[in-house]
């Protein structure tokens, strides 16, 4: 477990606390979670965070001829449906200069002394919520030239922050989220692709994605690049680009309590959505009006791109039954607990996996733990926020993270203003930030 102790550049925190403030920028209307951005930022460092990481706008901010967008409309992601918590509860007309936006928050970072990450989920989460026009611009682009055309616009975001002296305040950029999903979400890899084959196809990507890395390095050689991934259990470590500055590895150790309890079910090719009220496991739960699926996709366009598992997942926490929470709360924390030495065992096996893979590919990068440890897509569940050993187990992800020597942790995601913990039990974000930031580094 024992890491090299990386150099922090010079300005920037000693470790980064980090707080996920995704879609900021569809979150600021009357009554939203960031209507008062300035009162966020207070309130952010009230909880011991001292960085944000948010969508970076690229996509949204400049066209392919370098022109300001302007104002773009937005709408629901699954219109119709309830929301799920962490993607913004707009309605259709939503309109947002996402550029103007960027420059605000960045201006407000500097007055309370607060790096910013900058990362995209364009290809996974973004245009969900986007024009059809925008969408349509980006997914019809050829996929060699996908990672390019977003540092492109990258470059110029980052030129209007430099014009305005806000680029310091950046502690480090991801040209995407989770990029080494992409040979699957751009339908790149063959069914029946051999292994040799698989691996060029790695060695194909890595070159794209180093290749707009030396791009913005050589632009902007100030700022540090990094490559981002879902888990540190890269089945094919061939897709890492070599000259990341930064690793930012998501840490989801606790993601399938949901799944065990009642997720799992929507997520078999054999479910029957159309039948589901009478499922033995999973019946009891569900409202007798179900809405469905095909009416979620309808309402989505149809859009093929869409992850298939987000539809199912859209489905599942519309149609639950709302006086049937706190018996699924109950389960849940239930079986956290059983299954809690498993969880923390997967934790600590991730942490031993993501240094032997920085010490192979990365040696010189510093790391950083950006998202985790599960995913509750409810607003209603509120067992993690009461259940003391969770918290318990995430205080000793973030001295084990700090041990590691890592340079950032994140507590949960998304630890922002839109997680019900930020006003419910804000403590517990202060004491998780406290353990990773004065525990020392082995």
């Amino acid at each position: 477990m024992k890491q090299a102790k990386r150099k922090i550049p010079e300005g920037q925190p000693e470790r980064l606390s980090i707080s996920f403030w995704i879609f900021y920028y569809l979150g600021q209307a009357p009554g939203d979670a960031y209507h008062n951005l300035e009162q966020c930022f207070i309130e952010l460092k009230e909880r011991g965070f001292n960085t944000i990481r948010v969508d970076s706008g690229a996509g949204l901010c400049y066209d392919s001829a370098g022109k300001p967008r302007g104002v773009l409309s937005f709408h629901a992601a699954f219109p119709g449906c309830c929301y799920l918590r962490q993607w913004p509860k707009i309605t259709t007309g939503y309109r947002c200069d996402v550029l103007q936006s960027m420059i605000a928050l960045f201006a407000l970072a500097r007055k309370y002394e607060v790096k910013v990450i900058l990362s995209s989920w364009f290809y996974l989460h973004t245009f969900w919520f986007v024009e059809r026009g925008i969408r349509d611009e980006f997914f019809t682009l050829p996929p060699e030239q996908r990672f390019q055309r977003f540092a492109d616009e990258l470059s110029l975001i980052l030129k209007t922050l430099e014009e305005r002296d806000l680029h310091r305040q950046i502690a480090f950029v991801e040209i995407f989220n989770e990029s080494e999903v992409f040979p699957d979400k751009w339908h790149l890899s063959g069914q029946n692709a051999s292994i040799g084959e698989e691996i060029d196809l790695m060695h194909r990507v890595r070159r794209w994605h180093e290749s707009a890395l030396r791009f913005l390095q050589e632009r902007h050689p100030g700022i540090l690049f990094a490559v981002d991934t879902s888990t540190a259990e890269i089945t094919r470590p061939e897709i890492m680009p070599r000259n990341a500055q930064v690793w930012n590895r998501h840490s989801y150790y606790a993601w399938g309590v949901y799944a065990k309890v009642f997720e799992a079910p929507v997520f078999d090719p054999d479910f029957n959505f159309d039948a589901a009220g009478s499922h033995p496991e999973l019946g009891a739960f569900l409202r007798p009006d179900l809405m469905s699926l095909d009416t979620i996709r309808a309402n989505c366009g149809n859009d093929g791109e869409y992850e298939p598992g987000w539809y199912a997942r859209s489905w599942l926490y519309h149609n639950l039954r709302r006086d049937m929470i706190p018996e699924l709360d109950r389960r849940l924390a239930e079986s956290f607990l059983h299954d809690l030495p498993r969880y923390r065992k997967a934790l600590e096996d991730g942490v031993r996996r993501a240094g032997d893979l920085q010490e192979w590919l990365l040696p010189d990068s510093l790391m950083v733990v950006g998202e985790g440890p599960s995913y509750c897509p409810s607003l209603d569940f509120r067992w993690e926020e009461n259940c003391d050993a969770y918290w318990d187990l995430i205080g000793y992800a973030a001295e084990l993270t700090a041990r590691q020597g890592c340079w950032g942790f994140l507590p949960r995601t998304n630890s922002g203003p839109d997680d019900p913990a930020w006003r419910e039990c804000p403590e517990r974000f202060y004491e998780a930030n406290r353990r990773f930031q004065t525990t020392s580094a082995e």
